[in-house]
């Protein structure tokens, strides 16, 4: 079956199950251990009102997410990302959730259709532990036929997740393809698929004997034309068509006016000090109250606008 005709058979089954399916854990794979760091990048996303999703650092300050989960307009102060690692301590493995960006021309899954720019990055409010493996990008996108490795907390709770392996059965066809599916046929031992809650789950790929990021899971299907198990499935995004926007989203943002103001005020300051103190080893510069106040003000709006 090509993709197209994937997309045929399945549009009106494809749904957003992912986010909306609370029962069950990743389904097939087995449970990862929180004592081996090999996943321990993959964490868990806690919404504030009750929730638990997926997400996987992809610096030590940021994370990438399924928009569907965390959209355009969640406001940061919701969301917990939760790494879960036997050796560090509990404060260590508990982070809010500063900034959102999410990527543009994300429709939601209105019609059926398989939506594009199913993406969202999550900045931290202070880098993880550096005993935590951060694996790279992949630069390639995702082959017929290649293997990938699915790692995801649906279902399991924040503290728990599951590994397991599938084949790459279904790529987008266009020069630049940017979303992959597979089915679930239970064919090996350890074979999974993607369940309520794997919403933003990585999916990694063996490269040179290093392990890469290359997709992001976004949806499962269904397929009635097919009977058994499979006529179900996953898919998502392919990493490696968005890596500029990828790249933009993790910069630090430009300075604010009045981060730049309070920049060039401070440095006038240190100056006019440092005359003082060459003028006078007792006489130390001091900044008028109210002064000293505008500028605070404007270290505060740089340091949120980072």
């Amino acid at each position: 079956m090509t993709f197209l005709q994937f997309l045929r058979v399945c549009a009106a089954s494809i749904a957003m199950t992912l986010a909306s399916h609370p029962a069950w854990a990743l389904e097939g794979g087995s449970i990862d251990s929180n004592a081996d760091p090999t996943f321990a990048s993959v964490g868990s996303l806690t919404l504030a009102s009750g929730g638990t999703f997926s997400g996987v650092l992809i610096d030590a300050r940021h994370v990438l997410t399924a928009q569907h989960v965390v959209g355009a307009g969640s406001a940061p102060s919701d969301w917990t990302f939760n790494v879960n690692l036997d050796s560090l301590a509990a404060a260590e493995r508990v982070f809010s959730v500063t900034r959102v960006v999410a990527a543009p021309g994300f429709t939601g899954f209105g019609g059926g259709a398989i939506p594009r720019n199913d993406l969202t990055v999550l900045e931290l409010d202070r880098d993880v532990p550096a005993v935590i493996p951060i694996y790279g990008l992949s630069t390639q996108a995702l082959q017929l036929g290649q293997a990938i490795t699915l790692v995801g907390y649906g279902g399991t709770g924040a503290d728990v997740k599951k590994q397991g392996t599938n084949v790459v059965e279904f790529v987008d066809p266009t020069a630049a393809p940017d979303v992959f599916a597979y089915d679930f046929d239970t064919d090996s031992a350890n074979q999974a698929t993607v369940v309520g809650g794997d919403s933003g789950s990585p999916v990694f790929v063996q490269a040179g004997g290093t392990w890469k990021l290359a997709g992001i899971s976004t949806f499962s299907w269904t397929n009635p034309e097919v009977p058994g198990s499979v006529a179900r499935g996953g898919g998502g995004m392919i990493v490696s068509a968005y890596l500029p926007w990828i790249e933009q989203a993790t910069a630090v943002p430009e300075p604010s006016t009045n981060a730049l103001l309070a920049t060039g005020m401070l440095m006038l300051f240190a100056c006019v000090g440092m005359r003082r103190m060459r003028r006078s080893a007792v006489q130390r510069p001091t900044l008028p109250g109210k002064l000293f106040a505008v500028v605070q003000n404007a270290l505060t709006e740089a340091r949120r606008a980072r």
